[in-house]
């Protein structure tokens, strides 16, 4: 049963696309049709346009195709006792069939072009239906198993085709009632006992209203047995009266008191002819309700327009206007008041019109849609809003207490059929049931409880509503049959606000599962009209959890668990099914959605998994993990008392069937230390449950996220827990194992379990460690403490763990499983590993080139990216320059995003792009850690620039010294070399490098021989050289510094001359090491010896001191233009150290003792250098340099 249901249909974007094209709806008459109410312009809409396809709508359910008077099967097995619909607060049932006359009008009824009307009478307990030519009458209360006796009667014609006004004649419950039917015309027909319709109801009596031009009768209602009022369009009424006369009952039609146009003068003159109240004001008469009845008479009420009339109707026979006031005022402000905002104009019209027990008038009202009502999406289709609102009356004052919604809401489109909608309490107002062509509608006055059943077929009408006084059910006379809806009242007077619709939306959709798809229910389920988001995702998860634990409301038990769990995925497939046809999952959020599609993918994972254990049974293989798994958790979750846990577990606790899978690991470690020879059975078996389970749910999830509206990330999805990562990684491993030991074993034992399961299990670690990833970087999760470690972690495990799984899948076997995942999961740079693992070069020959060349169109950049990284990596320069012209572009593009300096020259060459060749390789020279590599790059990028500079007719100096300066450097490199080698040169036999060095530094350092580490540091200079190696700046001029320069003396110079052009390091450090040479300069000579004048002639004393490393030096940087700081140094300034500090920072890999060592060494040359007071040898040198360098002669 539809507990609120929207006359709109659901959203179409969410429906199917099959649908009815809209036609334009047909002209309004001014009359009544098919109702006994007055015609309104508000349609009730039918569903064929819009109902799913699915839906079979050809027989509607009661109905039958008559054929020589038989039933159709489907109307013998409906009884009074089956169930269309049921919740706590309300059942439909079936009720009683339609005479097979009626079925046979009905069943091509065109209601939309036909008047139609009908009624269910409780005090006669006879029911009827009508048309313009005939009126069908039958007992509904008979027990009968087969279709109830009809009596037909001829209709009082009318001009507009209109259906008759109809009412019963009650008697006494031994006899049967009369019938009077009436024409909008005016003509009246009475029959005195319906029991001559069985011979054609021909005789009857009748009396003709006197009415005015264009009056038509709108209403007739039954006073009392004897009484019956008559109401006009134009605001009359009349009087009918049953009387006997020689025991023949007679009908007679007196007018109330006289009505009077609004434009009469005696409407603007009230106080001459009569008061205000006594004149009753024109108007069409929408409506006429009963009011309080005394012995003395009955008051009736009645809706004119925008105005309430109180009569007055004596039992003596007379009537009096008693109240008449504007009703329409009071009830346009209160609607106002419900809004945002006001609106400029409310169109409101007062449809109907009841008396509640307190007295208090009930007024059915509807107004259009003033933009308040934006939840559903109508294609910009005018909607109407429908409340009841309860008015009391004070001192004929009016006031509105309260609006009652309805839920329900009309359109107007060419599918809806006119209905004029009826308002009919019951239990004395506590609920109001409103009667719409497709539905009926009711909720309570007293509290927000709303229900509504609506039916399905477009053949299928509502014709009339009986509320039986007293009593909590009403009987709903469709055009299929006569159904009893049944209210309990004291369940509606507990409906919780709070909670209550999120119940109520459960209880809508468990219906529709349970009943909707019955072919004999007429019922259609749906939504209420602006459902509100948490009622729907509350009630929508509650059901679904009650289908995952075989809630008995929902799941009716069985011990054939295939059928039960068929039946309940069936279940849950319908529930989403019925959300989205109804056009509500917009109005989930994604959370919401993803616990449904959870649920869903849990069952269907769970249906899998029961399928494979009863194909294990019926094969007789083991199942012992699993049983084990299963007896284990349920133990841990105090589920242990049932006899049969496994079927108790696929019963009650599917939705922890990602909590199983830990169960699953610790047998299959328990099974494996016991018995290990049982390997391949228990790998087998435990990787089958395991991949069961997750396979079938990542396919659910991935076919139905369409359905479900689903957005990745998940939300801490079950399928990639961190202990389900870790199961899977484990038994992946055991895997691994094993198919390492069956090494080369014949293709037959590859093809069966466990080795067959390698590659699956690789799938389901990448897709849980992917789904993971995916998660911890959504914004949901960045709110989590400690995701940016959990991330950093996870993606530094895979990133090892990847290339691993796929270089273990292509050597056993599985290379194409192992492509396959690193294309799905967009791992180039495992692509370009498995691409590479054979013959790299010739790349033609490569047995991987045409995947290779299809990757590099697939996927462009992304894959050649990782391509030529690997061929860098790996030395496969000739691969890499080796692509064609074709691939020129992405080699570009890679360089260009990739800084790779030291092979990018090598594609600037190739496309003549010598300027950046030039700088490159310069760039590149000064960090080659080898001596030819360093001279290869400074030859060819000088030969390069030479081209650059041939080509452009232009000079770069600078650049051109820079290489100069690059290859002076290398031959300071290989002369020093040179001159090292020639002291082992001597030594006989072949000797290692260590003792070359140690030679070395004895023939060639020993000066130094008795420091702490200065030999240590000269060593490592020396033996770097011999292996070829570029050393530094710094390095080189503690190489050319530290040696003995009895015979380079020059080399000193040089020293000074590298450390001036090394602008690459740090000034401190610079300065540091000028003034390491200086030291090394002055302490070159022994100075004692020098100063010492006895016995030497002046000439002799001029010699020595020309022969000095001081004026050697002087002479060779005095004349230097370029001299930066610390490049000619005096003593005083040569005498500080370096700190230990600045030792580490050039000496990083000495230990803090060698360090302290070293700085040792460098106080002792400091010393004697103070020692020696060279200040005054220092200024004589200069000015001999100066002299020397002016005049050309020794001064």
């Amino acid at each position: 049963m539809a507990a609120f249901a929207s006359s709109p249909p659901p959203r179409r974007k969410n429906r199917a696309t099959s649908r009815q094209a809209a036609v334009e709806p047909p002209p309004r008459r001014s009359g009544r049709i098919a109702s006994s109410k007055p015609p309104s312009r508000l349609p009730t809409p039918a569903h064929s346009a819009e109902h799913p396809s699915h839906i079979k709508e050809d027989v509607t359910v009661g109905s039958m195709d008559v054929d020589e008077d038989t039933l159709q099967p489907t109307e013998r097995g409906l009884r009074q006792d089956t169930v269309f619909a049921k919740s706590e607060e309300t059942v439909v049932t079936f009720h009683g069939h339609l005479p097979t006359e009626v079925k046979h009008v009905l069943k091509n009824a065109d209601f939309f072009r036909d008047a139609y009307v009908g009624d269910v009478d409780a005090g006669t307990g006879f029911a009827l239906v009508a048309t313009p030519q005939a009126c069908f009458v039958w007992q509904h209360t008979q027990e009968l198993v087969g279709i109830p006796t009809c009596y037909i009667f001829p209709c009082p014609a009318d001009p507009s085709q209109a259906a008759p006004l109809y009412a019963f004649v009650p008697y006494s419950s031994s006899r049967e009632p009369g019938l009077i039917l009436a024409s909008q015309s005016g003509e009246v027909w009475f029959w005195n006992n319906i029991g001559v319709g069985l011979a054609g109801g021909e005789q009857y009596s009748k009396i003709l209203l006197e009415l005015q031009t264009n009056e038509i009768v709108n209403s007739l209602t039954r006073l009392d047995p004897q009484n019956f009022v008559i109401s006009t369009s134009i605001g009359r009424l009349f009087r009918l009266t049953l009387s006997t006369s020689g025991g023949r009952y007679h009908l007679t039609a007196r007018l109330f008191s006289r009505t009077q146009s609004s434009l009469s003068l005696s409407r603007f003159l009230p106080s001459i002819w009569s008061s205000q109240t006594s004149q009753a004001e024109a108007g069409n008469i929408a409506a006429i309700a009963i009011g309080a009845k005394t012995n003395l008479g009955v008051d009736i009420w009645a809706l004119v327009e925008s105005r309430v009339q109180r009569w007055h109707v004596a039992a003596e026979g007379w009537e009096e206007l008693t109240l008449q006031e504007d009703v329409g005022v009071v009830l346009r402000t209160a609607i106002q008041d419900t809004l945002r905002a006001p609106a400029m104009y409310l169109d409101l019209e007062l449809l109907d019109l009841a008396v509640d027990s307190s007295g208090k008038l009930l007024v059915l009202t509807s107004h259009g849609d003033t933009g308040e009502h934006e939840d559903l999406n109508y294609n910009s289709t005018p909607r109407r809003i429908y409340y009841v609102a309860q008015i009391s009356i004070s001192s004929g004052l009016l006031q509105v207490e309260k609006l009652i919604g309805v839920p329900y809401q009309s359109t107007f489109r060419a599918s809806e059929a006119p209905m004029h909608p009826q308002l009919r309490p019951m239990l004395g107002g506590a609920i109001l049931v409103v009667q719409f062509g497709d539905a009926i509608a009711f909720c309570s006055r007293d509290n927000d409880f709303q229900n509504r059943i609506e039916l399905k077929s477009s053949t299928d009408r509502t014709l009339g509503v009986c509320v039986a006084d007293g009593q909590s059910y009403m009987l709903v006379l469709a055009a299929s049959m006569i159904m009893k809806v049944t209210l309990d009242f004291e369940q509606v007077e507990k409906f919780d606000s709070e909670h209550g619709r999120s119940i109520l939306i459960k209880s809508i959709m468990t219906q529709a599962i349970l009943y909707g798809s019955y072919s004999e229910n007429p019922l259609h389920f749906s939504f209420p009209p602006e459902i509100d988001e948490e009622s729907l995702m509350s009630g929508a998860t509650l059901l679904s959890s009650a289908i995952l634990e075989s809630d008995p409301a929902v799941i009716r038990p069985n011990n054939d668990l295939t059928v039960q769990l068929t039946s309940r995925k069936e279940k849950i497939s319908f529930l989403i099914k019925f959300i989205n046809e109804n056009g509500v999952i917009g109005k989930m959020s994604q959370r919401s959605r993803q616990r449904l599609a959870t649920d869903a993918e849990k069952l269907y994972a769970a249906q899998q998994l029961w399928l494979r254990l009863n194909e294990t049974i019926l094969q007789g293989r083991p199942y012992d993990i699993l049983s084990e798994a299963v007896y284990g958790y349920m133990n841990q979750v105090g589920e242990g008392h049932h006899d049969d846990l496994m079927r108790a577990f696929f019963r009650l606790r599917i939705a922890d069937i990602g909590k199983l899978l830990p169960h699953i690991r610790d047998g299959t470690r328990r099974q494996l230390g016991d018995v290990p020879a049982n390997l391949p059975g228990v790998l087998s078996e435990a990787n089958g449950i395991i991949l069961t389970i997750l396979n079938s749910a990542f396919e659910y999830r991935d076919y139905n996220a369409g359905v479900y509206g689903v957005e990745p990330p998940f939300v801490k999805p079950w399928t990639s827990k961190p202990e389900v990562i870790n199961v899977i990684l484990e038994l992946f491993d055991a895997t691994t194992t094993y198919v390492q030991h069956l090494g080369e074993a014949p293709d037959e034992h590859k093809a069966r379990e466990p080795n067959s399961q390698f590659p699956d299990l690789a799938s389901a670690l990448f897709a849980s460690v992917h789904e993971r990833m995916n998660w911890l970087q959504s914004a949901v999760a960045s709110e989590i403490p400690g995701t940016d470690r959990e991330i950093a972690a996870l993606a530094d495990q895979f990133q090892q763990l990847r290339p691993e799984v796929l270089n273990t899948l292509n050597k056993y076997g599985f290379a194409t499983r192992a492509f396959e995942l690193a294309e799905k999961y967009r791992d180039f740079r495992s692509l370009a590993a498995l691409c590479n693992k054979d013959l790299v070069y010739p790349l033609d020959q490569n047995p991987h080139a045409t995947r290779i060349a299809t990757y590099i169109e697939r996927f462009r950049d992304e894959f050649t990216d990782e391509l030529y990284q690997w061929y860098i990596e790996h030395g496969e320069l000739r691969t890499l320059f080796g692509q064609g012209e074709a691939n020129a572009d992405y080699l570009d593009n890679f360089f260009l995003k990739h800084n790779r300096p030291f092979v990018s020259w090598i594609q600037d060459l190739e496309k003549e792009r010598f300027h950046s060749a030039a700088e490159t390789l310069l760039g590149e020279s000064d960090n080659a850690g080898d001596l030819a590599a360093k001279e290869l790059m400074l030859s060819i990028g000088k030969l390069t620039h030479l081209t650059q500079m041939q080509e452009d007719a232009t000079v770069d100096e600078s650049m051109l010294d820079a290489f100069h300066d690059g290859l002076d450097f290398v031959s300071v490199h290989e002369a020093l070399t040179e001159e090292l080698k020639l002291a082992v040169a001597s030594v006989p036999g072949k000797q290692s490098l260590d003792r070359q060095v140690e030679i070395i530094l004895q023939q060639k350092a020993s000066a130094i021989t008795d420091k702490k580490v200065f030999p240590l540091v000269f060593k490592q200079l020396v033996r770097s050289l011999f292996q070829g190696k570029a050393l530094s700046v710094e390095d080189i001029a503690d190489a050319l510094s530290l040696k003995d320069n009895d015979t380079t003396i020059s080399d000193y110079a040089t020293a000074l001359h590298l450390l001036a052009r090394g602008n690459k390091i740090p000034e401190a450090r610079r300065e540091a090491a000028f003034r390491s040479v200086w030291r090394r300069i002055y302490t070159h000579d022994d100075w004692d010896t020098i100063k010492k004048t006895s016995g030497v002639s002046d000439a002799q004393l001029n010699e020595r001191f020309r022969n000095t490393a001081l004026v050697a030096t002087l002479s060779a940087t005095l004349q230097k233009r370029h001299q930066p700081e610390g490049y000619i140094l005096p003593p005083n300034q040569a005498l500080a150290v370096p700190s230990l500090a600045e030792l580490s920072s050039r000496w990083p890999g000495m230990s803090p003792e060698q360090i302290e060592a070293l700085h040792d060494d460098y106080q002792e040359e400091s010393a004697l250098l103070a020692e020696y007071d060279l200040t005054e040898a220092f200024g004589r040198a200069r000015e001999v340099v100066l002299d020397e360098m002016m005049w050309g002669r020794p001064s």
